[in-house]
């Protein structure tokens, strides 16, 4: 009999009883991966600057569809990937002889059959263009005035370039011909700032800091003649890290402030931030590439994902963050939904480990869906293990491996790699090999395995072959996925929204708990059909939304979710600045 793709009700129920003659786990990898899981798995540069050794770093991408391949360009990583799958990323060496690639947030755009590149400066910069970019070939072009976070869009003969990244100064625009590389207009200011009308532009954590935010990381893109010029606020070491947009009848403006800012907004999950990115299509859909905050050993500790995005009918910018460091379909031509019901079955369950260097790295650390947070060994040898209790038999479908690099001293682009083994068993004891990546010598960060169908197990171990980054391995998190075979949890009904009367950029949600809800997602947003924020609560039954708009109604809904599956909210409450009134 062949489990791995569900065991029948009666194996379940003889396991249960105690039956110990029961069929071998077989587990087969997916040879072509439907699913990915974010943050991106990349092979992370690690830092150059001082202080910064043994920190990883990709922040501020811009993805570029070119000759049928997609190249993705980050801050600081000694060159940028290319892929045809969005699977396999192949990193492209760039020594900085040959591009500056050391600059923070690359520009790009296409013209001609080339790929065009400049970044980021404090005045000008040199503009290359390449025809084989997977080859690493660039030839320079043009100095031109480039300014901080250069962004471009091509409409015509015409090449527009949108920059800014300051706490005081506005983003800002130029014309510029698209053959001569010359001015057309004067620099034109777009918009600026407005964090008291704005909650989600102020800065902090959770918007509560009072000082002034970065706005910075412009993107322009056109859709049915309307142009959205959007920017990221209010800083990359944050979770609340977002991008807002404005909109207008033309790619010079003047622009309008788009209400249901931010548009692309993940304060809470697994890992937090998803400002300063880009818009890139993959077919007709649209997808959202992103920075996320780790932010623990440097500010400039980042990740990078992608979410899917678009426009809806009313033509309103919206980024679906939903779950987003859950499994998603892969970005193809012809997908038609964006993720499957997997469900994490490994939050807070009982996880034990082979060592443990100290408390203040606990074992509990794999386990608790926070990216800032590691559990780290007392060596590094193959002797080195973790292990899952799920509680009871459930359907695995992924698993993703998020290694730490405590300890960690190199700089610059290194070969390092991670190698491990997986496990699976019903009762702890009995083990069965799941995937062998005992000689795998690839750098894989955040790696991701997606099984060709379910398989059956209560029992998930991790086990240590080779870790060449440090002395003292280390683990984020170690998250499986699939489904629990039992309900899902009851819906919410009773809940309640009081908007600040002082400070209607704040409003505060509380509701009853229900039975068997692991955690609740706050839906929100200006209209019943457009609630594009939401918010993941698993540690309370109130949560207060800092980064709402002034003046603005919004509407809310929640939903609870465990291992088994999502129950969505179905009662709405309508908040207006001023008052709260129930639909």
């Amino acid at each position: 009999m062949n489990i791995k793709l569900s065991l029948p009700i009666f194996v379940v129920l003889l396991l249960e009883m105690g039956c110990q003659k029961l069929p071998p786990i077989e587990a087969q990898i997916a040879d072509s991966p439907k699913t990915f899981c974010n943050p991106v798995n990349l092979n992370y540069r690690f830092m150059k600057i001082d202080g910064g050794d043994g920190i990883r770093e990709a922040a501020d991408p811009v993805v570029v569809y070119f000759k049928e391949k997609y190249y993705l360009f980050a801050s600081k990583s000694s060159g940028y990937w290319v892929s045809d799958d969005f699977v396999n990323w192949k990193h492209v060496f760039i020594s900085d002889s040959i591009l500056p690639i050391e600059d923070y947030a690359p520009g790009l755009f296409v013209h001609n059959d080339a790929l065009y590149y400049v970044g980021s400066t404090h005045g000008k910069g040199q503009l290359f263009r390449s025809i084989h970019p997977e080859k690493g070939e660039w030839e320079p072009v043009k100095e031109i005035w480039s300014y901080w976070d250069p962004a471009f869009y091509v409409e015509n003969n015409l090449l527009y370039m949108y920059h800014g990244c300051s706490p005081v100064d506005p983003i800002h625009m130029q014309v510029l011909d698209l053959n001569t590389l010359e001015a057309q207009t004067k620099i034109i200011d777009c918009f600026n700032s407005n964090k008291e009308q704005h909650g989600w532009e102020r800065t902090g954590e959770r918007n509560e800091l009072s000082r002034r935010p970065y706005i910075e990381g412009a993107w322009m893109t056109e859709h049915n003649g309307k142009y959205y010029l959007q920017y990221a606020a209010p800083g990359t070491e944050w979770k609340s890290y977002a991008d807002g947009t404005y909109v207008s009848d033309s790619p010079t403006g003047p622009f309008s402030y788009m209400e249901n800012s931010p548009v692309s907004y993940k304060l809470t999950g697994f890992i937090g931030g998803a400002g300063h990115g880009c818009l890139f299509q993959v077919g007709k859909d649209y997808w959202k590439a992103a920075t996320n905050s780790i932010s623990v050993r440097h500010m400039f500790e980042r990740r990078i994902s992608f979410y899917p995005a678009g426009f809806d009918s009313d033509d309103y910018l919206y980024t679906d963050t939903y779950l987003g460091d859950y499994p998603m379909y892969l970005p193809t031509v012809d997908s038609v939904k964006s993720r499957p019901d997997w469900m994490l079955l490994s939050f807070r369950k009982p996880v034990t480990a082979s060592s443990c260097l100290s408390p203040e790295y606990s074992v509990n650390s794999l386990v608790d869906e926070d990216v800032r947070t590691a559990w780290v060994a007392a060596g590094n040898s193959d002797k080195e293990w973790v292990q899952i209790d799920l509680q009871e038999i459930s359907d695995v479908s992924a698993i993703q491996i998020n290694y730490d690099e405590y300890g960690a001293t190199q700089k610059g682009f290194t070969p390092v790699f991670q190698s491990y083994n997986l496990w699976a068993s019903y009762d702890g004891e009995r083990w069965y090999l799941i995937a062998d990546r005992s000689e795998k010598k690839t750098d894989t960060p955040h790696d991701y395995i997606e099984f060709e169908t379910p398989f059956a197990a209560r029992y998930i171990k991790w086990e240590n072959k080779a870790y060449t980054i440090s002395d003292h391995v280390s683990l984020r998190e170690l998250r499986i996925f699939g489904k629990g075979r039992g309900s899902a949890p009851h819906e919410v009904s009773d809940f309640a929204v009081l908007r600040d009367t002082s400070d209607s950029c704040k409003a505060t949600v509380s509701w009853t708990p229900v039975e068997g809800a692991v955690g609740y997602i706050i839906r929100s947003g200006i209209a019943p059909d457009k609630l594009y924020h939401n918010f993941q609560v698993t540690d309370s039954c109130q949560f207060e939304l800092p980064g709402l708009n002034a003046g603005v109604t919004y509407y809310f809904t929640i939903d609870s979710y465990n291992e088994n599956g999502i129950t969505y909210g179905e009662r709405l409450i309508e908040s207006v600045a001023s008052c709260v009134k129930k639909n």
